[in-house]
């Protein structure tokens, strides 16, 4: 039986590729398909896997040792969010949990995923599930060479802990001197690995309807609800009355406690706010310290000798590298996560040089 995967552009006015394979990725025919055009051939859509841009997508590999897919996506997001300078609502997706609690995590602007989907569906094609690019390469062994294919306009690329689609310039910043393994074939190579996706994006609120509980499950569920909650019904309303008197009475003594402890404050929130200020250094810290640590740590043969900061200033480091092609991998990789790399002075060191760093937000 033959299935179809359709590669969408990063363009919007590129035509994307339809291809119809067999079951084990053998690509049997080819079609491009440009605005206007239709992948269905009958009167209803089309279904299949949809292939996004990966430049787009951010692939993580955190450890998750959540008891849930609900604490998994929460810890997800907030590791995340640690690592970006200006964290912004992003769509999170995680692959199936194993037996391990190493997962690999894509993160997505919920409006451009939204858009690949419209996209989709105005060629009358039905997504079964959505994946980036790049996780569509085999994922290689710990001492394993970096797996990389070459399609034309950006380059492919997954390694140990490491997966991304790049202008070719850029992609060999980040990969450096690391031994990389060609693949050959563009992407009909990788149509075999678009049928059993290692992630799908489409979760949560883009999971297809038919992974989505029935309406009538829903309505049976309310009432089992409702059934539960009625006969405790007055104990609840009696234990609510309780706690609101016990809360009115812990936040006068807190706003007295306030006041005493932090003249000035005025006893209120607006007051503790201006006193927090100054408080806001330490989370400032923990955000540019995260990206550089995950920066330095995926660019073997790096390392950082010291680290510097102050309240009000940048985070400051001295970095050990071999050469500037180490500086530049690191710049792109920062940059990605929204910080700017300042460099310092250069002193020449057994196997390498010292350089001085400042990481400051992007503008």
């Amino acid at each position: 039986m033959s299935k179809r995967i359709l590669f969408l552009p990063a363009d919007p006015a590129a035509p994307a590729t339809l291809l119809d394979v067999d079951d084990g990725g053998r690509v049997l025919s080819r079609r491009s398909l440009r605005a206007g055009d239709s992948a269905a051939t009958g009167a209803g859509p089309v279904h299949g896997v949809l292939v996004v841009p990966g430049d787009a997508v951010r692939i993580d590999t955190m450890e998750l040792p959540a008891h849930s897919a609900a604490q998994a996506q929460a810890a997800a997001a907030a590791l995340l969010a640690a690592r970006l300078a200006r964290p912004t609502t992003l769509h999170v997706a995680l692959d199936p949990a194993g037996t391990s609690t190493r997962r690999t995590m894509a993160a997505v602007d919920p409006a451009l995923l939204r858009a690949w989907l419209e996209r989709a569906a105005a060629s009358g094609f039905m997504p079964d599930a959505a994946v980036p690019e790049q996780l569509l390469l085999p994922a290689p062994d710990d001492d394993a060479p970096v797996n990389l294919l070459d399609a034309g306009d950006r380059w492919l690329a997954r390694g140990p802990g490491l997966a991304f689609a790049a202008e070719p310039a850029l992609a060999a910043q980040v990969l450096g001197t690391r031994p990389v393994s060609r693949i050959e074939g563009g992407l009909d190579a990788l149509a075999g690995h678009a049928l059993a996706p290692e992630l799908d994006l489409l979760q949560g609120e883009f999971a297809p309807a038919a992974r989505r509980a029935r309406p009538a499950n829903r309505r049976r569920l309310a009432w089992l609800a409702a059934a539960l909650l009625a006969s405790p019904l007055l104990l609840v309303a009696a234990q609510a009355l309780r706690l609101e008197l016990a809360a009115r009475a812990l936040e006068s003594r807190a706003a007295a406690t306030l006041d005493a402890a932090l003249p000035g404050s005025g006893g209120d929130a607006a007051g503790l706010d201006r006193r927090l200020q100054a408080a806001h250094a330490p989370r400032e810290f923990a955000a540019a310290s995260g990206a550089l640590f995950a920066a330095v740590d995926a660019r073997p043969g790096t390392h950082l000798v010291d680290l510097e900061y102050a309240r009000g200033d940048r985070l400051r480091a001295r970095l050990f590298h071999r050469d500037a092609a180490d500086l530049e991998a690191l710049r792109g990789s920062l940059a990605a996560d929204g910080w700017r790399l300042v460099e310092g002075g250069s002193t020449e060191v057994a196997g390498g040089l010292h350089t001085g760093l400042a990481l400051e937000p992007s503008a």
